[in-house]
């Protein structure tokens, strides 16, 4: 039976009920995907184990949709070995502070983790979007954020500095790779073995506010040091992973690669050309 959730989904498609066996996909063997509402997440699993590492959490009103997830793969709450944050926006530790509470240690780049403590604020806000925020995709998802808990207190003042042997303990065994650019910490993280990269929110496939899917950045306001954010996309590590997970739209298979100009800017109405505002 399929399990219906009243959230919308916005990352450039037409709203629709959210389902978790439409949402859910395992990329690669153990490693599953979770398209959210409007903010993805990534769990890695281990063979012979029910341990898993969660990467993000999304917003604060998608707990039940992150714990549907869980179950719908077969892991359970109890058994998660740490969550990984690409970075502290509230659309991304949304459930951090809860999962913090049931024992689960939270994982952030030293360079972050006073955006997850909430000590500071590189985030986009109204004032940032101004009279933007009235175009009819900016302020749907401007509406849904709000709805889904974007104004709430997601601080964790538990989060912890990521460090190389806690990284290779965890299921996955992944590492992390520093872009900065989006947030000053903003991380992404490589399971090397599967093939696969979790990029955050330094390269996206589709967002709410997009009129565009595939490859792409965000508009200049969404970015801290938005004139270094090009520069840290084309320079992930494509030799190493062959399907990657963004932090917004769905996961994208790219047993080739990507060449920097298939990388589309944020460039789009109502946002203008980028210039950088860090």
């Amino acid at each position: 039976m399929r399990t219906l959730v009243n959230m919308e989904c916005m990352q450039g498609e037409q709203m629709r009920a959210w389902n978790v066996q439409d949402a859910v996909s395992e990329v690669r063997p153990g490693v599953f995907f979770v398209q959210g509402p409007a903010s993805n997440w990534a769990i890695f699993t281990e063979a012979a184990s029910p341990r898993f590492t969660l990467i993000d959490s999304g917003y604060p009103g998608d707990r039940e949709l992150l714990l549907a997830s869980m179950e719908h793969i077969g892991v359970k709450l109890a058994d998660c070995a740490a969550l990984l944050v690409t970075h502290g926006h509230s659309d991304h530790i949304g459930s951090a502070a809860f999962l913090a509470a049931q024992g689960i240690p939270v994982y952030a780049h030293e360079l972050e983790l006073a955006n997850v403590r909430r000590e500071v604020m590189e985030q986009i806000t109204v004032k940032d979007l101004g009279l933007r925020a009235l175009a009819p995709r900016v302020l749907a998802w401007a509406i849904h954020a709000i709805r889904a808990g974007g104004l709430s207190d997601v601080a964790v003042p538990s989060v912890q500095p990521l460090n190389e042997s806690a990284l290779v303990s965890l299921p996955g065994e992944l590492s992390a790779v520093h872009t900065g650019g989006h947030t000053t910490g903003h991380t992404a993280y490589l399971d090397p073995k599967r093939g696969v990269l979790v990029c955050g929110d330094v390269l996206i496939s589709g967002h709410a506010i997009s009129p565009v899917r595939g490859p792409q950045l965000l508009p200049e306001p969404f970015h801290f040091a938005a004139a270094t954010v090009f520069a840290a996309a084309a320079g992930l590590p494509w030799e190493d992973f062959t399907c990657l997970l963004p932090g917004h739209g769905p996961w994208l298979d790219l047993p080739e690669g990507l060449a920097a100009e298939g990388i589309r800017s944020g460039d789009y109405w109502p946002f203008g050309t980028p210039s950088g505002r860090g």
